[in-house]
C-alpha cells in the first residue's frame, strides 16, 4: 500500500486539476453564452414592439384556470372534466326549442338579405321575447341564462341568418347590460335595466372609430375634458365612432372616450384616462348615423358621433369615481363577447357548411358519380368536419369555464383568433365545393 500510495495522490491531483480546468472552461463557456444571449435579448428588445397600456391592463385583469394546467405541462382531462360541464337548465332548453325556432321561422334570410333589414314583426318578436336580456339578471326583468344558454341561441340563429346572430350577440356581449349589472350606480341600474330587459331601450357601445380599433384605448378623436356648469359637475366631450353594430337602431350607447382633468376637479374621486358614458338617443349633440353597410350585410351598423357633448357626472358609467376605469371594466366584460359570441357564429358557420355542403355533394353528380366520392371533395369535407369540431369543442369548454365564474382573459383572445379563423376556413372549404362542382 505504501508503494502505491504516492501515484493514488498524482492520479487524484491529476483528476482534481482535470475536473477544476472543466470546471473553469464551463464557466468560460457559460460567460460566452450569457455575452450572447444578453446581446441577443437586447436586440430583440429593441425590435419588439413596446406593450401598449392596452395589452398591459387587458393582461393584469381576469383569471387563470385550466390554461394553467396546459402551460404546466401537465394538464389532467380528469379534472377538466369534473370542474366543466357545459349544460343547459330546462328552461333555456325550452327557450331554445320554441322562441329561438319560432324566430327561425320568422326570419326568412334571402328577404332579410334583399330588403338589408328584418321585418317589423321579427324585430318586434325579438323585443318581447327576451332575445336582447339573456345576460340582465331575473331581478331585473331579463333571462338571466347561463352562458352555455347564449352561445347554444347565437349559434343556432348563425345557422339560419347570419344578420340575426349578430343582432342579438351584441346586446349580450359587448353591449352595456352586464356592464350596467356590474358596475353601474343604483340609479343607473334601476333606470336602464328594466328598459333594456323589455326592449324598449336597444343597447349598443361606441368603442372603435376612424383610427382606433385593435388598440382600442388609443381613442384617437375621442376625448373629454372634467368641467362645472351651474355647479354641477360635468364633462365636455367630443368623439367619432364608426362600425358601431346597432347603432342605427340603438336607443342607448355606451361612448368610450379619453378623459383630461387639466383644472383637477375631480379631487381623487375618479381619475383621468379610459371613461365610458351612457347617452340615450336624442341626447343633445349625439349623432347616431349614417348607417354603413360592410360587406353589404343587413345586420344593422352605423356612426355615432358629437361635438361638445355636455355629459352630466350622473350619466358616466358608474358615476363619478369610474372615471378613467372605462378599460378596466370593458377586458373584464370583454371574455363574454370575443370568447362566446365569436365563436358561437363560427359554430353556426360550421354547423351550416357541414349539413347544407355535405348533402349537395350527394345529390350533385359528375360523370354519373356523386361529388362526394371525389378524393378532393372528400379532403375539402373531411377539413370542413376537423376544423367544425374543433370550433364545437372550444366553444363548450370556454362557455362552461365562464359558467364557473372566471374571466379567461388569455383563452378568450385565443378563442377569438382560432375560432373565427377556423370557421373561416370552413366557409372557404364549402364555396369551393358549391363554386367549382
Amino acid at each position: 500500500c505504501a508503494l502505491f500510495a504516492p501515484h493514488v495522490m498524482k492520479l487524484a491531483l491529476r483528476s482534481s486539476s482535470l475536473r477544476a480546468r472543466q470546471l473553469l472552461r464551463m464557466q468560460q463557456d457559460l460567460q460566452s453564452r450569457t455575452f450572447i444571449t444578453g446581446a441577443l435579448y437586447k436586440l430583440s428588445q429593441k425590435a419588439m414592439p413596446k406593450m401598449s397600456e392596452t395589452e398591459r391592463v387587458a393582461l393584469g385583469c381576469g383569471t387563470v384556470g385550466f390554461d394553467r394546467d396546459i402551460f404546466s405541462g401537465s394538464p389532467s382531462l380528469d379534472h377538466l372534466l369534473k370542474t366543466y360541464t357545459p349544460k343547459l337548465s330546462e328552461e333555456e332548453q325550452s327557450f331554445l326549442d320554441n322562441e329561438v325556432e319560432t324566430l327561425c321561422r320568422m326570419i326568412d334570410d334571402h328577404q332579410v338579405t334583399t330588403d338589408k333589414d328584418f321585418s317589423s314583426e321579427a324585430w318586434d318578436y325579438m323585443r318581447d321575447s327576451g332575445f336582447f336580456a339573456m345576460k340582465i339578471p331575473k331581478e331585473w326583468g331579463g333571462k338571466g341564462f347561463s352562458t352555455m344558454a347564449v352561445s347554444t341561441v347565437l349559434a343556432k340563429l348563425g345557422t339560419h341568418s347570419s344578420d340575426a346572430n349578430a343582432t342579438v350577440a351584441v346586446p349580450n356581449s359587448l353591449g352595456p347590460g352586464e356592464l350596467l349589472v356590474r358596475y353601474g350606480t343604483d340609479e343607473q341600474k334601476g333606470y336602464f335595466l328594466p328598459r333594456l330587459a323589455d326592449g324598449t331601450l336597444i343597447p349598443c357601445f361606441g368603442l372603435t372609430g376612424p383610427q382606433s380599433g385593435s388598440d382600442a384605448t388609443s381613442l384617437i378623436g375621442s376625448y373629454g375634458t372634467v368641467e362645472e356648469r351651474n355647479g354641477e359637475l360635468g364633462v365636455r366631450t367630443t368623439f367619432r365612432k364608426r362600425y358601431i353594430t346597432l347603432a342605427p337602431v340603438a336607443g342607448v350607447v355606451g361612448v368610450g372616450f379619453d378623459l383630461r382633468d387639466p383644472n383637477q376637479l375631480l379631487k381623487g374621486q375618479g381619475a383621468e384616462g379610459f371613461t365610458v358614458a351612457l347617452l340615450e338617443r336624442g341626447h343633445e349633440g349625439l349623432r347616431m348615423g349614417p348607417r354603413h353597410m360592410p360587406l353589404n350585410c343587413a345586420f344593422m351598423n352605423g356612426t355615432v358621433e358629437g361635438d361638445d357633448v355636455w355629459v352630466p357626472m350622473s350619466s358616466i358609467l358608474g358615476g363619478q369615481q369610474r372615471c378613467g376605469f372605462g378599460w378596466h371594466m370593458f377586458v373584464e366584460c370583454l371574455a363574454e363577447g370575443r370568447g362566446v359570441s365569436l365563436p358561437a357564429g363560427a359554430v353556426g358557420g360550421a354547423r351550416t357548411v357541414a349539413s347544407a355542403v355535405g348533402a349537395y355533394c350527394r345529390l350533385r353528380k359528375q360523370f354519373k358519380v356523386p361529388i362526394a366520392e371525389f378524393g378532393g371533395i372528400q379532403e375539402a369535407l373531411a377539413r370542413s368536419g376537423r376544423e367544425g369540431y374543433a370550433v364545437i369543442a372550444g366553444a363548450e369548454l370556454m362557455n362552461a369555464i365562464i359558467d364557473n365564474h372566471e374571466a379567461p382573459m388569455v383563452l378568450s383572445s385565443i378563442m377569438k383568433q382560432s375560432c373565427t379563423e377556423r370557421g373561416r376556413r370552413v366557409m372557404q372549404d364549402g364555396m369551393d365545393i358549391l363554386g367549382g362542382a
